[in-house]
């Protein structure tokens, strides 16, 4: 029985930036802001370093690299609603592979509340799709990996969560999310 939906941020509840800085990258450099990118998600650098970073790899001002990341993180307000929908009914959480400041940034305290629970990989200096994050989620939760579902917009981290009993689906749009959590969680959408 499923007693939790576990959210993943980008690609789910936020549209991200990273893709926007992925277009922008010249593809020479593109590995190196992948590493960029998985330092700050494990909390090795700090917003600012990943920006200068970004900035120095793209060719842009550092002001243009915040800009897109101010600009580029849209809220999937269909799929926030929901979650509010579902509060009560079941434990939600968030998991993120994140650097510093960025949730606090896109998420109110209002909304934050919604989850019982905040997982981010660089407090954690873990990340998704390793499945010991997953585990540590659940454990969060007082559940057993097998009473929650990852939400989760990539295919490899929907596997990570599989490899410790937890049931996933990859997010492509609104409607198909919901319909299925509906159906795992015996509500209606």
């Amino acid at each position: 029985m499923i007693r939790a939906i576990i959210f993943d941020c980008f690609g789910v509840l936020y549209g991200g930036s990273y893709q926007a800085l992925q277009q922008l990258c010249p593809v020479d450099k593109l590995d190196e802001l992948h590493d960029l990118n998985r330092q700050a998600d494990y909390g090795f650098i700090t917003s600012d370093d990943y920006v200068r970073g970004a900035a120095d790899l793209i060719g842009r001002p550092e002001d243009e690299v915040k800009e897109i990341f101010r600009t580029k993180h849209v809220r999937n307000d269909a799929l926030m609603d929901y979650a509010v929908s579902v509060k009560g009914k079941c434990k939600l959480a968030l998991l993120s592979n994140v650097s510093n400041g960025i949730v606090e940034h896109l998420f109110s305290e209002e909304d934050l509340a919604i989850f019982d629970e905040v997982i981010l990989s660089y407090q954690e200096h873990i990340t998704k799709p390793n499945p010991a994050v997953f585990t540590l989620a659940a454990e969060r939760l007082g559940l057993h990996p097998e009473e929650c579902v990852m939400v989760d917009d990539l295919a490899e981290n929907c596997e990570g969560a599989e490899v410790v009993g937890m049931a996933s689906i990859q997010h492509t749009f609104n409607q198909l999310t919901t319909d299925i959590l509906s159906k795992m969680l015996h509500t209606e959408a």
